[in-house]
């Protein structure tokens, strides 16, 4: 009663986010970050980061007239049901107008969710509070979480993973999802967690659901299962609803603009380029601070076929991973018939735990159900990313397995001091009943003597092994290029007019395109991320016939080119010097003499302007009109 009037059943939530937060500070130095300057700078974090420029800028992400100039971005073309993390830039820019800012306070922010979402999880399948605490915090910091970092920021951020492991696991232990009364707390539970997994994530969305589908089939094996499938069936449907809802916008699009079949395509055998393997999760995370473990994968990764997306779970949801396979073939070879020394609520929810393990696994992994899928044109490809599923299942395990040893423990230690030399209890006074002394040492406080410093031993270990190195040379190169490109941009805008068009070469079809001589397609975009006056030719969405038109004047010889842009008013070329074997030499040098003929001299001659960016990489024409 106390607790509830003083809210202290709280604790484990707020200890486990501040815990969260303090070990990412710690880990990834967030005392010296330049705020102002994402974590990742380079690939999808690019792509991530014109996202938040464009909320800041116009409330919104599916609509950038600064990029695909002169027609613009158009993102509808792209379909996207992930919302939450749109309307989450929405509120940050009520406090920042700095998109580096808004993206690495977003990413810092998933820390402490996460940790917040799996203390309820592990808190519902039965683990303690102290070791909940603990693991909600390896959940949280799990390697996964590095691995996407800001260039998948939206996967990165999972919070809302647990929330719906939670609706899964009532399912597949036969607890109702929903209540005959309308407006009960359970309905609204259970839809609240639905609606809010459909807006955040897809992928997500689809995992769970394929899960609860399993699920639900199970249920009907069982003597009066139709209520309890039917059940699952609701949810699933609630989960394909607000996925539906979500993606109206670009339905609505495609309708009245016809659909691009440029964009999503997926090819059927990406199903298991994309999927996992085995010794992939139970592997060191790549990169390990540890020196033989960084080694042991780098070594896998480099001459194993199938990296995928380098999944892998800690060293911590590893153990619980194989402990649960353990429980899953003990339990089939026993038939059910098993003699753990464990209550039976607990030997039934690591069963049904290694349930859900399992049909997780048989999804991501290679050549499992995924291919199956494949088969059928399914949509989803990157079927490794389930393994977040994964690590929270496995982790809950691993909850469970460490109280049955702390009360072990806790038995052993009592037995050991339980008695006197005289014979007598320990702690007992002439005319006191045992029973008493007992009473006046509980039993949770005897536990609490192993748990806390077990919980401690997770914390240590989760952080030493799941958080990756810093590497100051990489960030400080971070830094560099961000500024550089930031002092190139504010050159070019000091030297044409607001609202000029600069012409960015070589065209690279955006998005999801094959890289030129290792630029990738969103590097396009890092101009338009420094700028305030300026339109750029990239990022428009590929398949328009008005974008790839533009975008195939960047192939025509030289004189044809500059003629194609003088027809949609560009004032300024931009060469990504990168994207060319001869560094741009040739083009550039082309595109100079043929612009000094054009003006009637050389360049170079008073009122010219041809620059490089500060670290080389950009050069700038301008052409004069």
């Amino acid at each position: 009663m106390i607790a509830r009037l003083t809210g202290w059943r709280w604790l484990p939530y707020a200890a486990a986010a501040v815990l969260s937060l303090v070990a990412v500070w710690y880990g990834l130095d967030l005392w010296n970050l330049d705020w102002r300057v994402p974590l990742y700078y380079s690939g999808d974090a690019l792509a991530v980061a014109s996202h938040f420029k464009t909320i800041i800028e116009t409330g919104w992400f599916t609509q950038q007239p600064a990029l695909g100039a002169p027609y613009g971005q158009f993102y509808s073309d792209y379909p996207q049901a992930d919302n939450l993390h749109f309307i989450a830039a929405d509120v940050l820019r009520l406090f920042t107008n700095d998109f580096g800012v808004a993206m690495n306070v977003y990413f810092v922010i998933g820390f402490p969710l996460a940790a917040i979402t799996a203390v309820w999880f592990l808190r519902l399948v039965g683990v303690s509070r102290t070791l909940s605490v603990a693991l909600a915090v390896a959940f949280a910091i799990a390697p996964y979480h590095f691995i996407k970092g800001e260039g998948h920021l939206f996967l990165a951020a999972y919070f809302v993973v647990p929330l719906a492991l939670g609706v899964v696991y009532r399912a597949a232990r036969g607890m109702p999802l929903w209540s005959r009364k309308v407006l009960s707390r359970r309905n609204l539970a259970t839809v609240g967690i639905l609606v809010l997994l459909g807006t955040a994530s897809s992928y997500y969305s689809v995992f769970v659901a394929l899960v609860l589908a399993v699920v639900g089939l199970a249920k009907l094996w069982q003597t009066h299962g139709w209520r309890r499938f039917f059940g699952a069936a609701a949810a699933g449907l609630v989960i394909a609803g607000t996925m539906l809802v979500n993606l109206t916008p670009s339905i609505l699009y495609r309708l009245a603009n016809g659909v691009n079949e440029a964009v999503l395509v997926r090819s059927p055998p990406e199903a298991e380029l994309y999927s996992f393997k085995l010794s992939a999760l139970l592997l060191p995370v790549p990169g390990h601070r540890f020196g033989p473990f960084a080694t042991l994968r780098q070594l896998y990764d480099a001459h194993y076929p199938l990296p995928s997306e380098e999944p892998a779970l800690g060293l911590i949801a590893a153990a619980g991973f194989v402990a649960l396979v353990v429980v899953a073939v003990y339990y089939l070879l026993t038939a059910g018939k098993t003699r753990w020394a464990m209550p039976k609520r607990t030997v039934n929810t690591l069963v049904v735990l290694a349930g859900l393990v399992l049909v997780a696994f048989l999804f991501g992994t290679v050549g499992g159900l995924s291919t199956l899928l494949s088969f059928i044109d399914f949509p989803i490809r990157s079927w490794n990313r389930i393994a977040i599923l994964i690590a929270m299942i496995a982790l809950a395990a691993v909850g469970l397995l460490l109280d049955r040893f702390v009360r072990w423990v806790s038995k052993r230690r009592r037995a050991a001091v339980a008695t006197r030399p005289d014979g007598q209890p320990e702690g007992t006074r002439p005319g006191v009943q045992p029973d008493a002394a007992r009473r006046a040492r509980p039993a949770a406080s005897r536990r609490a003597v192993v748990a806390v410093p077990l919980a401690a031993l997770l914390l240590v270990v989760a952080v030493w092994d799941q958080i990756p190195p810093i590497d100051p040379p990489a960030r400080a190169a971070t830094v560099a290029s961000f500024d550089s490109d930031q002092s190139f941009v504010q050159q070019i805008e000091a030297d044409v007019e607001p609202g000029c068009l600069i012409y960015q070469l070589p065209y690279i079809a955006f998005p999801e395109s094959a890289p030129v001589n290792g630029v990738t397609d969103s590097e396009q975009l890092r101009m338009f991320l420094h700028s305030d006056t300026l339109r750029w030719s990239g990022g428009g969405i590929k398949g328009r016939a008005p974008i790839d038109q533009v975008g195939a004047y960047g192939s025509l010889p030289v004189p044809e080119m500059l003629t194609a842009l003088q027809g949609i008013d560009s004032c300024g070329i931009v060469v990504d010097r990168a994207a060319f074997a001869d560094d741009g030499a040739g083009l550039i040098g082309q595109l100079e003499q043929q612009l000094g003929e054009q003006s009637g001299g050389q360049t170079g001659q008073p009122g010219a302007t041809s620059f490089d960016s500060p670290d080389g990489r950009f050069h700038f024409l301008e052409m004069r009109k």
